[in-house]
């Protein structure tokens, strides 16, 4: 596999990636049955890893951790490690179904509401001819701390014969769940996509393109969904910037040592 640099973001190895790198290492993935992760940080993600270790070690351990919002891309710049680009998991999401269809790489959708899958798979097959998605499930409130639905879930998986395999269950649940059953459910590449199932099937409201390359998709999530999303923006956003000042004085610092 590809290897790319990476930007130590509070802890977090960040690729240095583009979209286009993002999509051909999938590609390559699957050609050579390799079996990898791809991991979306936000700034919601980075400030879960920054309180949870363990969930840092996931990221980190992931194949790629590619940077979803333009806030990263700011910070590497601040950082002086600058970043090729944002990349969008939604984004992302939607040109890896147009690939697949392109390439006949099966990919099977895990997570979301019950129906959602089933109407996702509809749209995007007609969406995009010749894709093939090859089974839709959405797990119960509470799986992943139930054995039996998470031996049923790696069988499905299993028998789906699947090439990719893209989850919508949230962070940090979809990425946990990845790292500790990639190599169980035997799926070259698994994807922890949060919401790009819901934004396929029409149950919510994608920002436009134009709007995401300004770097205010989070505002239009915001307004589409004040009630979920205020607290969490307006607590993190906040949390963040001053950590990431943190790290900057302390990358400075440091510098500073090794001249004297």
């Amino acid at each position: 596999m590809k290897k790319f640099n990476k930007v130590d973001i509070l802890g977090v190895q960040v690729a240095d990636v583009s979209f286009e790198d993002t999509i051909d290492y999938i590609v390559d993935a699957v050609k050579n049955k390799e079996k990898t992760s791809i991991f979306t940080p936000n700034i919601n993600l980075l400030i879960a890893a920054h309180k949870d270790k363990q969930y840092k070690d996931v990221l980190n351990t992931s194949g790629l951790l590619v940077p979803d919002g333009k806030p990263l891309v700011w910070t590497s710049k601040w950082l002086n490690q600058p970043l090729t680009e944002k990349v969008s998991g939604s984004s992302l999401f939607f040109k890896l179904c147009e690939v697949s269809a392109q390439k006949n790489m099966r990919v099977f959708l895990l997570g979301a509401a019950p129906g959602v899958g089933d109407i996702a798979k509809q749209k995007l097959e007609k969406q995009y001819p010749g894709l093939t998605i090859s089974g839709t499930y959405s797990p119960p409130f509470g799986f992943e701390n139930d054995p039996d639905e998470l031996d049923k879930i790696v069988k499905l998986l299993q028998k789906s014969a699947s090439d990719v395999l893209v989850v919508g269950l949230g962070a940090p649940k979809q990425e946990r769940f990845i790292s500790k059953y990639l190599k169980a459910y035997d799926i070259p590449v698994s994807l922890g996509l949060g919401s790009s199932i819901d934004y396929a099937a029409g149950v919510q409201k994608m920002a436009p393109e134009w709007i995401k390359k300004t770097g205010f998709g989070w505002l239009y999530r915001l307004l589409d969904q004040p009630a979920r999303l205020g607290k969490r923006y307006f607590s993190e956003g906040p949390l963040y910037f001053m950590l990431i000042a943190k790290q900057i004085a302390g990358n400075k610092k440091a510098k500073a040592v090794r001249m004297n």
